[in-house]
Order: C-alpha cells, then structure tokens, then sequence
C-alpha cells in the first residue's frame, strides 16, 4: 500500500467518522429533540427574560428537511413582580413550522404560526413601571436594535400569522385606560405572487372589548407581514371602531409600523356627544349634540395630530387643527377651533346643560325636558373632576357668529387652559350688544369639591340692541357696562352659584329709553295710555346704577337706581341663588304731575325660574284694579323693571352712584 494510497484512506475514515458523528448528532437531535428544545426555552428563555419561560403541557417536533414542524401546549410567561395577574402571556396551543436549512446561512424563515387561545396582559403603573421591561431587551437595548431601519433581516420572515380566540388586556395608570379586547381572529400573510402579478396579501383583526367599562369592537386590516418588516416603506392600515354611537374610521398609511413614527392617514369620527371621546383619548370635552369631524391625522414622534378637520356639532359648524402629546405622564392637547355661525344651544354642555336641539339625541331630549320641567333653573349637573385631572390642555374657540334666539350675541374667543387639573377660561371675550363682555373663569379641579372664580367685566353694551326687533327699539337708546366677581366652591354651578360671594354692578350714564316703559312702571295711566296708542317717545336717562352684594349664595341689592327727566326709579332685590327664590320690589315717582299716576310698587317673587309679577296690596287700594288691567297692555320688560325701587321727585346724585357701585 503506497504512502498516498494511505493518506487517502485517513481522509476517507476521517470523512466517514465525521459524517457518522453528524448523523448520529441529527438522529439524536430528532430522537431527543423535544426534551433539548424544552430545556433551551424553559433555561435559557427564562434566564434572558429574567422571567418564569414553561412548556407545561406536550411538546412534538416533526423533523423534515422541507419544513419541520413544532406543536406546543400550555405555553406560560409569568408576569413581573408586584402585578396582580400571574401570568404575563399564556397560550392554550402553539403550532409552527420552519425551514431548517436556513439556519445553515443564519436566516429563520417560517412557514405558518397558528396560536390558540392567546391571553396577553400589559400594564403600566408609571413612565418607568411597567410589565414588558425585560433584561434582556433594557440591558442591550436590543428592543432598540430590532426596529432599525438597517435591520429588516433581523426579523424572522413569516409566511402566514393566525390567531385564535384571543385576549388582549392593556392597562394604564398614567392614563387611566382599561382595555380589555377579545380577538375573534387574526391572521395576516407575507407578500406572495398570485397569477403572475406581485399582490400582497395583508392582516385581517376582528375583536370587541371593553374601554374603561364601555364596550367597543374593532375592524381592522393591512399590509403585509412582508411590508411590515421593512421599515422603511410605509405600512396600509385602515379600521373601523364602535363604541356605542361613537364611529371611528381611519385609512391610510403607517411610517414604520413597529416603532409607530409616523402616520399619514383620514379620519373621521361620528358620534352623538363629543363627551365620549374621553373614553378612548383621555381628553375631557364638554356634553354635546351629535357631530361628524372629518380631517387628516398625522404622527411625528409622540405627537399625534388631526389637521385641517371640518365637521359639524350639532347645528354649528366647526373646523380647525389640533395635536396631542402622549410623551409625558399626561397627555397634553393643543388646539386651535373656529365656528363660522356657532349656536348656542350646542354650548350648554359647557355649564351642565344637554343641548337643547333638535337633532340631539333622545337621552339628550329626555334630559332636556327633565330640565325644562324642573322648578330649578341653575345647571346642577356635577362637574367630572377626574376628568380634568387626566390630561392638560391648551384650546383657542373662535366664534365669528352666535346664534342666540332672544339675545344679542355677535362672537366669541376663549382660552381654555388646564393644567394638572386646574381650568382656566382666559381669555373669556364675548362680544354682546356691540359691546364685550371679558375676563377670566377659574376652575381648580385638584380638590375633590373644585372651587369656582368668576371675574368678568362689561364694555360699552348697546342698550338698543335688548331691544331688537320691538316697538321700543327706536326709542331706547345709550351704553351701559357692569362687572361680576363671584367666588364659589361646588360640584355643579348650581353649588357654585349657591356657596358664592362677590359682588356684581351694572351703571349706565346717559342715553335714552322709552318713555312708555317708564311710565307703565309708575303705572301712570295718564301718560301711558296716549304712548301707548299713539307714537312712543324718549326719556333722557341720566344715570342707571344696580349694585349687589353677594355672601354665602345671597344675592342683596346695595343700590337699585334709574333716574330719567320723568321719574325716578329706586328699589331693593333679593335672590336667594342656593334656594333660587326672589324678592324684588319697584317704587317709582314721577317728576312731573299726572292726575293717573298711581304710583303703586311693583312686586317680583317666588322661585326665580317662574317668578311672580304683581302689585303691592298695601299701597294698591282701590286703583289696584286699573293698575292691573294696564298691565295686561304692557310688554313682559316693562314688569322686569320692577326691580328698581321709589324715592323722590328729585335728581339723583348719579356721580357719587356710579362711583360707589365701582365705575369712574
């Protein structure tokens, strides 16, 4: 034997033995590879997570050189310490199959992966407690490393997901949602070619569950596991979601879909109260009539947004642009809101009222007609502090236009500033009878009985313009301001209101009234009937004064004073705003002779919603009776100025008025 016929023998049994080696190693592999496979997952699994990894129930392997497949049951993680649940995942049955000469070059490819019955429970205490920490991933930042634009082969190519009856629980403190989501089924394939053409066959999810004791279903579709590996080209997802009357519908496109970065897409919310959006942003918005916003929603880092929406709220229209900031422990939303023609019925959610409208919903009719039919007319609907403790905000409405049936309202522009959990309206400018009405409402919503401050002032009112569209709209004339300053606690305005004090003023110097009103309110029947059957005339007013003093929901007139170059009106009103009873009384004299003047007061009481308009009996004698059968000619206003009381004939000393009541 020739020394190379031998060293080819060497090679040959060293070839063999190598060979042997493998397939004794593959065989012993494939004969004991589910006790090698449970020991990896459950050891090293376990150790990399830092958690409790099992296999609790069986565990088969099927080699094959094609793809080989793996079926587990009974699969638990156990969840982080400190949290209720005992498990953090767990999974009634796991079955996959993989392509195992892949691995051979460094790839893992499967096939398909079914799971069955899936229970995952996530929960956040606070920004750095929560149950998805694993060493693993914080350690190495390898969570991190694995959404990297570069790293799309670091994903495990998966041909075909499919879900079953699964559940998704997510908790969070932060921001006080509770998901609760069953899965009915979930399945999604990688990019395929079908007939020839290169078509991607995408995810499907249908689930329903709950969102903070509300429930809610979920349809949902997109791309492809294919596309969502690779983060570079943006990820189709459109879904519809339910929540009661709530609809929310979004389609278009995801940057980067594991790590969220971006979103381009439409969406558009329909729902019968605004309110309810609370439940799924964590945003506290005001009761409203049903209402359809449809804009673009945007992402950019922890910033989402929804540009240029327009929609309708009730009978107002509405449109604008806002963000919303889910970085930090609270969200934080800032909006800029325009109305062309803003009705005021669909504000009355603002003080605790359901919008009085037509197109409300019946809970919203039902609750309205409650009010109506209520002997009480102060809102007093509880304020939801924790709702103005769940996020912060920074909103500007712009009303060019309000619709007020009875009132001359122009425009508005608010401010509404929260901030852990204090509101406030600043700046609060309204624009009434040509004139404004601004300042601030403070509510400070950190204590569980929120304390209210209210200080507003009154600039240059038209008086003609109360009187719009009446017979004494071209005889009254001039313009009147006034302040209010209230400081209430309360869990309602009506508590508010109730607990309050302050002070509050209305002067007016100068200026013109009709002369018919002033004489009904000294029931001169001599002066009064001719104004009232021929052509009214003007009265010159030389000062109007009403101060009041308010302390512990007592509402006291200090000074109640309106002088014309006819009479002199002078009283006293008292309004109980806890109990809303009120107590007025009007004197006037006349500051010239009239042989019908019966100069008898004018009396309003009982509850303030349906107050009593009559004549003081005392003084009313046996020219009650005309008194009354005027009053059935007069306007509803001319009663209403019975809150002003009877001195003299004289002039009153208007500047030192004015001045007390706080003008200048």
């Amino acid at each position: 034997m020739t020394f190379e016929t031998v060293r080819q023998h060497k090679i040959a049994s060293t070839i063999g033995a190598l060979v042997l080696l493998l397939v004794i190693a593959v065989a012993a592999v494939i004969i004991f590879s589910e006790t090698l496979v449970r020991m990896l997952v459950e050891d090293k699994g376990s150790k990399s997570l830092g958690r409790e990894l099992r296999i609790e129930g069986p565990l088969k392997i099927d080699w094959h050189w094609g793809f080989t497949d793996i079926h587990a049951e009974k699969i638990r993680l156990s969840n982080a310490p400190g949290y209720k649940e005992p498990n953090m995942v767990t999974i009634e049955s796991l079955d996959l199959n993989f392509k195992p000469l892949k691995l051979l070059i460094g790839q893992l490819e499967f096939g398909v992966i079914t799971i069955n019955k899936p229970v995952v429970v996530l929960e956040r205490k606070s920004l750095d407690d929560n149950n998805w920490n694993f060493p693993m991933f914080s350690s190495a930042n390898a969570a991190e490393e694995t959404v990297k634009p570069d790293s799309r082969h670091e994903i495990p190519l998966i041909e075909r997901l499919e879900l079953k009856d699964g559940q998704f629980i997510f908790r969070d403190a932060i921001r006080q949602l509770n998901v609760n989501l069953t899965l009915n089924s979930v399945s999604g394939s990688g990019g395929e070619k079908q007939e020839g053409k290169n078509r991607e066959n995408g995810f499907k999810v249908k689930g329903n569950g709950t969102l903070q004791g509300k429930k809610f279903s979920l349809n949902a579709s997109g791309g492809s596991l294919e596309t969502l590996r690779d983060s570079t080209a943006d990820f189709p997802l459109q879904f519809h979601l339910g929540m009661g009357t709530t609809t929310v519908d979004v389609k278009g496109t995801f940057k980067d879909p594991l790590k969220f970065s971006g979103a381009n897409a439409s969406l558009k919310i329909v729902g019968d109260n605004l309110a309810d959006i609370f439940y799924l942003t964590a945003i506290p918005l005001p009761p409203t009539p049903p209402y359809t916003l449809e804009g673009q929603l945007t992402k950019d880092g922890d910033v989402w947004g929804y540009q240029k929406f327009s929609g309708k709220v009730g009978g107002s229209d509405l449109s604008g642009s806002l963000s919303y900031d889910v970085g930090g422990e609270r969200g934080f939303l800032k909006a800029n809101l325009f109305s062309n023609v803003l009705n005021s019925a669909d504000l009355g959610g603002f003080i605790g009222l359901s919008p009085d409208v037509e197109n409300a919903t019946p809970e919203q009719k039902a609750e309205s007609a409650k009010k109506k039919a209520s002997p009480k007319l102060i809102p007093d609907v509880p304020l939801k502090v924790e709702r103005l403790r769940a996020t912060d905000l920074d909103v500007t409405l712009v009303a060019k236009e309000i619709n007020a049936p009875n009132l001359p309202f122009k425009g508005m522009e608010v401010r509404f500033d929260l901030k852990d959990g204090l509101l406030k309206l600043n700046p609060f400018k309204v624009v009434l009878a040509d004139g404004t009405v601004e300042g601030t409402v403070e509510v400070d919503a950190r204590p569980d009985v929120p304390p209210m401050n209210v200080n507003l002032t009154m600039h240059k009112l038209s008086l003609t313009q109360f009187f719009a569209n009446t017979r004494f709209e071209s005889t009254t004339k001039g313009l009147f301001g006034g302040k209010i300053n209230l400081k209430g606690t309360g869990a309602s305005l009506s508590d508010v209101l109730g607990t309050s004090n302050g002070d509050m003023a209305i002067i007016m110097a100068g200026g013109q009234i009709s002369q018919l009103l002033i004489e009904a309110s000294d029931i001169d029947i001599g002066q009064a009937l001719p104004l009232f059957l021929g052509k009214d005339k003007s009265t010159t007013i030389r000062c109007g004064v009403i101060d009041f003093d308010v302390k512990d929901g007592m509402l006291n007139s200090k000074t109640v004073v309106l002088d014309t170059n006819d009479s002199l009106l002078v009283g006293r009103v008292g309004v109980d705003l806890k109990r809303e009873k009120i107590n007025a009384r009007l004197d006037a004299k006349p500051k010239d002779n009239s042989i019908l003047s019966a100069r008898i007061p004018i009396t309003l009481s009982g509850d303030l919603k349906s107050p009593s308009i009559g004549l003081d009996t005392k003084r009313a004698g046996a020219r009650g009776a005309a008194g009354i059968a005027l009053g059935t000619f007069l306007t509803p206003f001319a009663a209403i100025l019975a809150f002003i009381e009877s001195g003299d004939a004289k002039h009153a000393d208007c500047r030192a008025l004015i001045t007390a009541a706080g003008g200048k």
